[in-house]
């Protein structure tokens, strides 16, 4: 086995231990799911600085 094969098998568990425990923990994984897209979201509608209500008067 080599060093890539050791870190893709790790990647498998890893996924389907995240697999299971969200069947179980179904709430809290929606929460994060939700957080994650909210922070895209926010992200790409960010303001841009420099902008004030001053500037429009």
């Amino acid at each position: 086995m080599n060093f890539s094969q050791i870190i893709r098998t790790l990647f498998e568990i890893g996924l389907a231990v995240l697999v299971i425990w969200s069947v179980f923990h179904e709430d809290i994984f929606i929460a994060i799911e939700e957080r994650i897209v909210s922070y895209f979201k926010r992200k790409r509608l960010k303001v841009v600085s420099g902008s004030t209500y001053k500037s429009y008067k």
